[in-house]
């Protein structure tokens, strides 16, 4: 546990040293201004990018790779010492990114596997962790050069691991991977490790997008930006990081840095390009080309990383883009034209560049995400937009909660939503109208700009936010309401920032227009900071690791939790040859007990064979048929202790 923490800690530093001195390259002169900032986006993006063609392009094993990034960052931090291009604002960065990781792993090291090993969707987290395993222990060749039956005989873990990497987006997978560099560690923990980074390492990138937004329109002292940094953590640490976190959307999480940071640089470029000016070739200045490659450099990371919401972000800016030249009444040359229809073409074929199977997935997913299968989801994943206790269901009140409930959930209030189970008569009255006030606050929060003026990059925020809100609502009244939740997931940084604006730029809230929107400011920083609260007083209480209760998605398998005991050790077996596993079924959910064993059991490479061996999705394994055993063999068996609970003992 240990030494997989030391390995994590010297991955962040060769993302934070390989991103700062590619910001050093991009961002210069009087546009270095909190450019630092940008050096985890960028790092990662380049990271990733690299590790993914050496891996599926180059056939490189992963251990290879690792050597390849650290080269990389050593000369990166040579050069950087030799220019001396590590200042005091760069080490703050890493400094506040690390700070705000080790805060994020408490939960972690309260509940250990208990609480990590499966949360809102014990699914897809195990899709991820098994690609992680079948990456990080074998090359791309090993698996080519063999046949099912061959992989599944060393452990089926290894080929549903493969499958996935081919057939999904494995990039997330892959730097999840690259981290686990202890072969002897708990890759359990080392999912837990590299989820929380990539969520603190989104605080920087939200700064960078405060900044962008907010330079020309606040005093930028100590205080005001602590302040900024304080509402970027918040995102991180409150509803939108949380349950991100706990739908164990492991893709998307690891794009959300990447994608903000491109926004961030976005709404900079598209401002200058519609203020009117000519940009002939000769006054074009080298920092902007630069800055051009940073966009090319970030969308295909985030295409690489989630190739879903990166897409989303091109429309959202071609929609943005538009507006911002009706805004300042400016057109583009032709030239101009080109450079930007250049991004998404250049991003693309780096992509198929480093791997090429991506593009079948893409095809697959543009069906299927709006396919009718799918949308049955949103009865449990969007379950939160009916508030934390649920709508006044039954009353004359009811129709109007649902409304309010949705409208305050949508905009990251889920926990500031009313107790309609606690409260009745006058007082569920009075509470169902302060929710329907507040709601129709946000409402005109949202759409105050239409008839009110204001800069043009707080106005770009706001073109971006709401065009993503409206596509959410369009999907939802199309009954695609699974696939509009995913959208909503994808805007939540645009929403949360645009909300968060008039608190930052507190001085500038003269009118009464601006005070109201500080109130729902307010509301949602004391939003965030309760759930906060409500997250560490749910771990002194739940040592099962559920999760929240209510509508929260946290409790996908609640009897699983409950009924079993998450601490199995590996290290116990060192002086067996083998383990075979008794029939589980006596656990609720079996399957996902059973694989939280194979998993385990694969990454310390000790055989076994299993009684009623099933996947998760509780299709029959064959393997356990034709695997032998010889040698010292242990027997894994399931039983209850004294507090009802199953454990894994060996026999």
């Amino acid at each position: 546990m240990v030494l997989d923490f030391a390995a994590a800690v010297c991955y962040i530093g060769i993302v934070w040293i390989v991103g700062q001195w590619t910001a050093g390259k991009l961002f210069a002169g009087s546009h270095a201004k909190g450019a630092c900032l940008l050096s985890f986006a960028l790092g990662f993006s380049e990271l990733t990018l690299v590790s993914t063609l050496l891996y599926f392009t180059c056939r490189m094993p992963v251990q290879g790779i690792r050597i390849v990034c650290l080269a990389l960052g050593l000369a990166a931090l040579i050069d950087l010492v030799r220019r001396h291009r590590i200042d005091k604002a760069a080490l703050a960065v890493l400094l506040g990114v690390i700070g705000l990781w080790l805060v994020m792993l408490l939960p972690g090291l309260a509940g250990g596997d208990q609480y990590y090993v499966y949360r809102g969707n014990c699914t897809d987290q195990q899709t991820y962790v098994e690609e992680t395993v079948a990456l990080s222990m074998h090359p791309i060749g090993w698996y080519e050069s063999r046949s099912r039956e061959e992989i599944e005989e060393v452990s089926d873990v290894l080929w549903r691991g493969y499958r996935w990497a081919v057939k999904d987006r494995p990039s997330a997978g892959l730097m999840i991977a690259m981290m686990r560099a202890n072969p002897s560690g708990e890759v359990y923990w080392v999912v837990y490790l590299y989820r929380m980074f990539v969520l603190a390492m989104t605080m920087s990138s939200l700064l960078y997008l405060f900044i962008t937004v907010l330079e020309h329109t606040a005093e930028a002292g100590f205080f005001q930006r602590a302040l900024w940094g304080i509402a970027a953590a918040l995102y991180c640490v409150g509803f939108w990081g949380q349950i991100q976190y706990d739908i164990d959307a492991v893709s998307q999480i690891s794009s959300i840095a990447v994608l903000v940071a491109l926004t961030a640089v976005f709404i900079q470029y598209a401002q200058e390009l519609t203020e009117g000016r000519e940009m002939a070739k000769e006054q074009e200045s080298p920092w902007d080309r630069k800055r051009y490659l940073a966009m090319v450099l970030l969308a295909s990371g985030g295409l690489a990383l989630y190739l879903e919401s990166a897409l989303v972000h091109g429309a959202l800016y071609f929609v943005t883009g538009i507006a911002l030249l009706i805004y300042g009444k400016a057109k583009l040359t032709r030239r101009q034209t080109v450079h930007l229809a250049g991004i998404p073409v250049l991003s693309l074929g780096i992509l198929v560049l480093v791997n090429y199977r991506i593009v079948h997935f893409l095809s697959g997913q543009i069906h299927t995400s709006v396919s009718d299968v799918r949308q049955s989801w949103a009865n449990y994943f969007n379950a939160w937009w009916l508030g934390r206790y649920g709508i006044d269901e039954g009353r004359i009140t009811g129709p109007v909660s649902g409304v309010a409930n949705r409208v305050m959930s949508l905009f990251g209030m889920y926990n500031m939503t009313p107790n309609y189970e606690r409260y009745y008569g006058m007082t569920a009255l009075a509470l169902t109208g302060l929710s329907v006030l507040f709601a129709l606050l946000i409402i005109f929060c949202m759409c105050r700009f239409f008839v009110k003026k204001t800069e043009k990059p707080v106005w770009a925020l706001w073109i971006l936010s709401l065009t993503g809100f409206v596509a959410v609502l369009g999907m939802w009244a199309a009954g695609k309401a699974w696939s509009a939740g995913k959208l909503l997931y994808y805007i939540s940084p645009y929403l949360y920032a645009f909300l968060c604006v008039p608190a930052l730029r507190i001085k500038q809230c003269r009118d009464i227009a601006e005070k109201l929107a500080f109130l729902v400011a307010v509301v949602l920083a004391i939003s965030n900071i309760g759930m906060v609260t409500w997250w560490c007083n749910d771990m002194k209480v739940n040592w099962a690791g559920l999760g929240y209760r209510g509508n929260y998605p946290s409790d996908m398998i609640a009897g699983l939790k409950m009924e079993a005991d998450f601490d199995f050790d590996t290290g116990q077996l060192a002086e067996y040859d083998g383990v075979r596993i008794e029939d589980l079924s006596m656990v609720s959910d079996c399957q996902f007990y059973l694989q939280y064993l194979k998993v385990k059991l694969t990454c310390a490479e000790i055989p076994w064979v299993c009684e009623n061996d099933m996947d998760y999705y509780q299709d029959p394994v064959d393997a356990s048929r034709y695997r032998t055993l010889t040698g010292n063999v242990a027997s894994l068996c399931a039983v209850r202790d004294e507090d009802g609970r199953f454990g894994i003992v060996i026999r």
